[in-house]
């Protein structure tokens, strides 16, 4: 069992007792069940059966001496309680699965009840919810303290992630850095040297800030455009610009005090006093420099936590540093210190918890960031698994219906019992067979049971399926195959039906050509005398689809029966075709040749037309 060929695949069985089923079923009576045997034996004495007298029917059972029966109809018929025997049923694994590989048993009890939409709904919210915990997601894809993640290349896709809010974080710290300045203005006497220091702060922030804004600006030069793109598209390098603006506010916050101590070991401190504010004053002008201080690291959110970590516990110190430092001041100048222990030690406490809920934050906000990387890449890439798996089931559904009939699907929300038929004039429809291809097959050991010959027949017919590929071939249809015949038909859209010029007709006869050709190749490389026989008709046929589980597209008519009856009652190496045929491709350079009437079952007497199986060229 399997499927043979490259286009419109179709699971099939293939054996000598498919074959006799087949003979089995021409060979019967009509309102009788036609069995051998062989089959009588399995079913016992349930049925009452009588002489089949198959062999005076066909001749296959005849040659065979197949001993056939027919099963007598009852008036009632029993139970169908099987539940012992059906466990059984699959319990051996017929040779042709073996052979073909499936080795699993088919068990036609495992048949599994379908979900309710409520409960797939809530196994899916399950799913959701379980894949939104964030500390198991933290610990599966993050590391425990930098935070940074387990797998490099989902780090460096991140850190190639843009942050939409990064122009907004140097915003803040410009504004933080011109409101220190001013402070520090208001409160201290200025020199100099404090405008030199000021200058070159300021300088240094708005040479790092200035590039980060410059990605969308026209009037800005190349290279500072160039120079934005990669500070948004690189984290390690927007990182770096980050921790240089948050060191220059630093530097600006703790630069008097810095200053101040320096001219107090000199004579020159009441140069540098506070303005008008007494020296208690300047304890909490120094608290609110250092909270400024604080925000501005707090405001750089994609700065790892590791740094950020440093830089906080570093305006920490600065700040204690700066306490001892006014306090070694004040007591140089012999003047009162008003700062207590106990204001002391509130001070840092304060300042303590307000660093630590930074760190918390930093990390929540880390955490939660990259953990929104990993969903959003994860959507991504289900989208893509998605989209890859449509592609595929589109290219796979076109493989089993034609291209039309599988837009006609997937256009729009279908019924699944919504029948799909067009009725469909003109379509030529070609049989073509190896009727000794029988005689080939043969179930051995040394061909794997017969899998040997499905290999060849399979390799025929992929050289079929790929004329198919051609241009000239491309309205052409291949329908279905059956055992070792082809079908196939042209014209079956508006777009490849040609009703002037009869395009599609021409294009069968030389796809019915084509295949004498592939054949005899096949002959050459694998030493066989494989011969074929093809009969075509054309005329109106219903196309559709059929059954819901396994659909099947074929096409239905008095046209497809006379075109199964051209191969059946054909030549050899010859390709046979209607007088409808003939009359459209008459003037055409094919060698056509009246064959006379013969007899065609439930058509009675024909009037067909031969054309060995050589390809010439057309006028």
């Amino acid at each position: 069992c399997g499927v043979l060929g490259l286009r419109k695949w179709q699971f099939d069985v293939w054996s000598n007792d498919v074959t006799l089923a087949n003979y089995m079923e021409s060979g019967g009576v009509p309102g009788r069940v036609h069995i051998t045997k062989e089959t009588l034996k399995c079913l016992g004495d349930h049925y009452e059966v009588e002489e089949g007298h198959g062999a005076d029917r066909n001749n296959y059972l005849k040659d065979h001496q197949i001993q056939t029966y027919l099963i007598v109809p009852k008036e009632s018929y029993r139970a169908h309680t099987m539940s012992k025997q059906s466990s059984s049923v699959n319990g051996n694994i017929s040779k042709e699965l073996r052979m073909m590989g499936h080795w699993s048993k088919m068990g036609f009890n495992d048949k599994q009840e379908p979900k309710s939409t409520e409960e797939e709904v809530n196994e899916y919210l399950i799913k959701a919810i379980d894949a939104r915990s964030i500390d198991r997601l933290r610990l599966d894809h993050c590391k425990r303290f930098h935070l940074t993640f387990i797998k490099d290349d989902i780090e460096r896709k991140y850190c190639h992630e843009p942050d939409p809010m990064l122009n907004v974080y140097f915003y803040c710290s410009i504004i933080i850095f011109f409101g220190i300045m001013s402070i520090q203005m208001l409160v201290f006497s200025m020199d100099r040297y404090s405008y030199w220091v000021y200058g070159v702060l300021t300088v240094t922030l708005l040479v790092s800030c200035v590039p980060v804004f410059s990605r969308e600006d026209t009037k800005i030069s190349n290279f500072f455009r160039a120079m934005s793109l990669k500070i948004h598209g690189r984290r390690e390098v927007a990182q770096v610009i980050s921790l240089c603006v948050v060191i220059t506010v630093i530097c600006l916050s703790y630069y008097k005090l810095t200053f101040i101590f320096y001219l107090s070991l000199t004579d020159e401190y009441s140069l540098v006093r506070p303005n008008n504010c007494k020296e208690s004053k300047i304890i909490n002008i120094l608290l609110l420099l250092t909270l400024l201080a604080l925000l501005t690291c707090a405001v750089h959110q994609f700065i790892k936590i590791l740094f950020k970590i440093i830089l906080l516990v570093v305006i920490l110190v600065c700040y204690i540093a700066s306490i001892v430092v006014l306090a070694l001041i004040f007591d140089r100048h012999c003047e009162p210190w008003f700062l207590t222990t106990e204001r002391f030690l509130i001070d840092v406490a304060f300042l303590v918890v307000f660093v630590v809920g930074q760190i918390m934050h930093s990390q929540q906000t880390e955490i939660t960031r990259r953990l929104d990387f990993i969903w959003k890449l994860q959507a991504t890439e289900e989208k893509e698994d998605m989209e890859h798996l449509q592609a595929y089931n589109r290219k796979l559904l076109a493989n089993i219906l034609p291209v039309h009939v599988a837009d006609h699907f997937l256009r729009r929300e279908k019924n699944i019992e919504e029948i799909y038929h067009e009725q469909c004039d003109k379509v030529c429809v070609m049989f073509a067979s190896i009727p000794n291809f029988s005689e080939f097959y043969i179930e051995l050991e040394g061909n794997n049971e017969g899998v040997e010959c499905l290999r060849l027949l399979n390799e025929i017919i992929v050289d079929f399926d790929d004329l198919l590929a051609l241009d000239r071939f491309r309205h052409v249809e291949k329908i279905k195959t059956t055992g070792s015949t082809y079908m196939a038909a042209s014209g079956l859209t508006l777009d490849s039906c040609d009703t002037a010029e009869f395009g599609h007709v021409v294009a069968m006869l030389d796809y019915a050509l084509e295949l004498f050709k592939k054949i005899t190749d096949v002959n050459e490389h694998s030493f066989n005398n494989f011969r074929m026989r093809i009969g075509i008709n054309i005329g109106p046929v219903v196309a559709g689809v059929i059954g819901t589980r396994k659909p099947q597209y074929d096409i239905w008519g008095n046209a497809v029966n006379v075109a199964s009856r051209m191969d059946s009652t054909g030549v050899m190496d010859h390709i046979q075709v209607t007088e409808d045929v003939y009359e459209i491709v008459k003037d055409r350079a094919y060698n056509l040749t009246c064959r006379g009437t013969i007899n065609v079952k439930g058509k009675g007497t024909m009037v067909t037309y031969l054309m060995p199986g050589i390809a010439k060229e057309q006028n």
